[in-house]
């Protein structure tokens, strides 16, 4: 087991412990049930050949298929994935998605390749993971790296494979190819209505306005853009170019000029120019992380000069940070609640794949907000139950359903069988 996933899992079983969780958790969960590793050739436009690494894992399908996004980035490899397979089974889990938790990814920079060179490699790694992929069985998602097209790609792929049409093998589609009108922005919104809903157990008052957002995706951009049309003052925003600062807050729309066109949002008309890692050096009541994880170790978390955080990116606080951000009294909405809502509008389009019923994007936005906001404040109340940190809760809370899982598919299912009842 790799130190990230070990780490990671320390978090689920400590709040699993403490809220008095069954043995069978722990066992159950102790290691991924199968990871795959493989090795994709990719011929590029020149004719040359690389090889590259590739991973797909699915954790656990105690709750239902596995459900997972697909990430191209030179840093994947076979523990990251491991551990994002993990959080992804505690996300549906704390969401009550009739998901488990799987990853995948490539390690390969989506940048350097043309756009022949990524339909080959998505194609590559479709074909040679159909054994693993399915839509009752493993389900891709956009992630670093990869988009809209990429799972269109692979749904077909895979449907060509099989010789049917399977546009439920994947989501985040581009919707006149099965996908949902409200995906592209699903992420950014539910962590705009998970902040709405624990702005008071963030210890946000009225006055308490200020945002700074590391990472300018299309997560933390949305995020941002919602924000702001409430009355939060975004102060700074960046991106791995460098960061765009304005005490009295940005103008996004320039901001987001900046970033169409240039490619960084340091260029913004109006905005100081600053490092990417300045950032986390400055003044604000509310910090974003939105771009990789491992951002803040302790030694930065030792820094920082905000409230609170809100995790969009998947893992951004290391687990030897969580004690120092306490000590400090900064509370944190986790990874596994705030970047929810693209895996919940996945499950919406999954089940849209299935049914072959549409959902019109006005009940995509609605149903959004209904659950991540009642999953949001089922975690406060958590929280203040069990008296632990709001991310503590929201792992108690995915263990409990877990635990209930692995319970009714386990032995506790069959105690019947040889009574003599009738």
């Amino acid at each position: 087991m790799g130190e990230m996933l070990s780490a990671a899992r320390r978090r689920l079983f400590d709040a699993a412990e403490a809220d008095g969780a069954p043995a069978e958790l722990f066992e159950a969960l102790k290691y991924p049930q199968e990871t795959t590793a493989i090795s994709l050739p990719l011929r590029r436009d020149d004719g040359s050949l690389t090889l590259v690494k590739a991973w797909r894992c699915r954790y656990s399908d105690h709750l239902g298929p596995t459900k997972g996004g697909l990430r191209f980035h030179p840093s994947v490899n076979a523990d990251e994935v491991q551990t994002l397979a993990f959080w992804m089974m505690v996300k549906c889990a704390l969401l009550e998605l009739p998901f488990g938790g799987g990853k995948g990814g490539a390690a390969i920079d989506a940048r350097a390749l043309t756009p022949f060179e990524r339909e080959r490699l998505t194609r590559g790694y479709a074909e040679a993971l159909s054994h693993v992929l399915g839509p009752e069985r493993d389900i891709p998602a956009p992630d670093v790296g990869t988009g809209p097209t990429e799972m269109a790609w692979i749904a077909e792929t895979y449907g060509a494979h099989f010789g049917r049409a399977v546009p439920h093998v994947a989501t985040g589609k581009p919707p006149v190819l099965g996908g949902l009108d409200g995906r592209a922005g699903a992420t950014g919104d539910g962590a705009f209505h998970v902040l709405e809903a624990l702005a008071g157990p963030l210890g946000l008052g009225d006055d308490a306005k200020r945002i700074a957002v590391q990472g300018y995706g299309s997560g933390g951009r949305r995020f941002a853009e919602r924000a702001a049309e409430v009355g939060w003052t975004v102060v700074a925003v960046s991106d791995s170019s460098g960061t765009a600062f304005a005490g009295d807050g940005l103008d996004l729309e320039a901001v987001g000029r900046a970033k169409d066109e240039d490619g960084e949002v340091s260029g913004a008309y109006g905005a100081e120019a600053m490092e990417a890692d300045a950032l986390f050096d400055l003044d604000c009541d509310l910090l974003v992380p939105a771009a990789l994880g491992g951002v803040i170790d302790e030694a930065r978390a030792k820094d920082l000069r905000c409230t609170a955080l809100l995790e969009i990116a998947n893992g951004p606080v290391k687990p030897e940070a969580d004690a120092a951000l306490e000590e400090k009294g900064i509370a944190v909405a986790p990874d596994v609640l705030a970047n929810g809502g693209g895996v919940f509008v996945s499950w919406l389009e999954w089940v849209q794949g299935r049914s072959q019923v549409p959902i019109p994007a006005e009940e995509v936005a609605d149903r959004l907000k209904t659950r991540l906001t009642a999953r949001a404040e089922a975690v406060a109340e958590a929280s203040r139950e069990l008296n632990l940190g709001l991310r503590g809760a929201a792992y108690a809370l995915a263990a409990r359903r877990l635990s209930q899982a692995i319970r009714a598919g386990g032995a506790d299912a069959f105690s019947g069988v040889g009574s003599n009842d009738d």
